[in-house]
């Protein structure tokens, strides 16, 4: 009863700053707003006084400082003015408006947009990010910004609404511990700002959270803070958190910053990561342990796996697996020769890869939990639901972001994928998407299915060859 006290204030809180938020935005434009008057004010000042030509004072030429200064005040109060203008949201989903352009249409928008000198060269950065070659990140739902559309297509659609809390959500919901598939918290990539973001998720209703023992990619301690933080502020205990981490070898890590002795012998190098990730993460037991790649040779990998059983044995973690496994003999290979059988396969969903189709059929049947990163932004992936008329209409239809029919039908396909977004917004949609899933709800139709299956290049039936669809 205590702690049920404990959640629903905590929840009440959160639902008070929900509808806060909105008064904060209006605040800040107010204060812009005043801000660029002031500037232009005093840059008026300073002209009239010192360089219009009509100076008391004809003879002294305008001062090379006093010009500058002017330009400064100018250029100040028009990239304030700018800034007020535009929300950039970093978790690959929208580059949109004030407000997102609520309302406004698809041309409107284009406007806006065409107009707006810092979104065009947003947009030429992002390009040359994608072009470069560079190995795709984790979690690059939080790194690159979506193009906008190039044709009729409206990637939110003309009078879509993404509902209101009072539509969707309650004051208690929150994705169950056992629930799959579903949406998990990944945490790569947030540096500084990882324990505001693990906080951010646990208090909106995520309580899975993928990390890993890798300084160079994630913030292994601070998801420790992030999850302790929420729970304190949610009345939650341990037992209401689900915590993954990996062991990533050698060869993975920033040579500068090793999270264990890189001299020692293998398997300790495995004892001493899953010690410091203990530590990190503040707890005595860990729900999911993952070896984040194969060793370059199948005795060096099934140490690090047998490693990682005898965790399993001692009860220090409860289940084990691999990631970024992509030939499905290999997969076989580990599972024949594991005696704890892996639980979890996760990998990068994307084109090259054929979506994993047959790896993924392999783990439907034998029970083992395929999660996905790089959910939203893979080639490819990106445009099935970013520019697609048709995801834009069901999700105007189904009062979804289109992100979230896209995250609907991979979680309709058995996926659990990893979601990074860093946009409290988009937290919070991912959440009441789950809730209308686990309420029973089918976002997505045969058909809605098997047209963005066909987005992608596949049958829905070739797509999911593991599933049953009736028209």
């Amino acid at each position: 009863t205590e702690k049920n006290t404990h959640t629903h204030t905590a929840m009440t809180i959160v639902k008070g700053n929900r509808k806060g938020r909105k008064r904060d935005r209006e605040l800040r434009r107010l204060v812009v707003i005043c801000g660029s008057t002031i500037c232009f004010t005093a840059f008026f000042f300073f002209y009239t006084r010192h360089g219009n030509g009509n100076d008391s004072d004809t003879t002294t030429p305008r001062k090379t400082s006093q010009v500058s200064s002017s330009r400064h005040m100018l250029f100040g109060s028009s990239f304030v003015a700018a800034a007020a203008e535009v929300e950039i949201n970093m978790d690959g989903r929208h580059v949109m408006g004030v407000n997102r352009l609520k309302g406004a249409t698809t041309e409107q928008k284009r406007k806006l947009d065409k107009s707006n000198p810092i979104l065009q060269k947003l947009n030429t950065k992002k390009d040359a990010f994608l072009s470069d070659g560079k190995e795709p990140k984790e979690e690059d739902d939080d790194i690159i910004k979506e193009k906008l559309p190039t044709d009729d297509a409206d990637p939110i659609g003309d009078d879509a609404s993404l509902g209101t809390d009072d539509d969707f959500i309650g004051d208690d919901f929150f994705i169950p511990i056992d629930a799959k598939p579903t949406l998990k918290y990944g945490a790569a990539w947030k540096k500084e700002k990882t324990t505001q973001l693990v906080r951010m998720a646990i208090t909106h209703g995520f309580r899975h959270v993928d990390t890993a023992c890798q300084p160079k990619h994630y913030n292994e301690a601070a998801v420790g803070e992030g999850w302790k933080l929420a729970a304190s502020d949610l009345g939650l205990v341990r037992e209401d958190i689900w915590l993954q981490t990996k062991y990533t070898s050698v060869s993975g890590q920033d040579p500068n910053n090793i999270p264990y002795n890189p001299h020692a012998a293998l398997s300790e190098q495995v004892r001493q990561s899953v010690a410091k990730s203990l530590s990190n993460l503040q707890t005595t037991y860990i729900d999911s342990l993952v070896m984040h790649g194969m060793e370059n040779s199948w005795d060096k990998t099934l140490e690090v796996y047998r490693t990682m059983e005898e965790f399993v044995d001692d009860g220090t973690v409860r289940q084990i697996g691999i990631s970024n496994c992509y030939q499905l003999d290999a997969l076989k290979y580990l599972y024949e020769n594991a005696r704890i059988k892996p639980k979890v396969v996760q990998n990068r969903f994307y084109r090259d890869a054929n979506y994993d189709i047959k790896i993924r059929q392999f783990c439907q049947e034998r029970g083992i939990e395929y999660q996905s990163f790089w959910t939203l932004t893979a080639p490819g992936n990106r445009e099935a639901w970013y520019s697609n008329a048709n995801v834009a209409h069901y999700a105007a239809s189904k009062k979804l972001s289109t992100a979230n029919i896209f995250y609907a039908f991979v979680l309709q396909l058995g996926i659990s994928p990893l979601d990074g977004s860093t946009n409290e917004d988009h937290i919070e949609e991912d959440v009441l998407l789950m809730k209308r899933i686990r309420n029973g709800e089918q976002i997505l139709d045969v058909e809605e299915m098997r047209s963005i299956a066909t987005s992608l290049g596949f049958s829905l039936e070739d797509f999911a060859p593991h599933l049953t669809f009736q028209r």
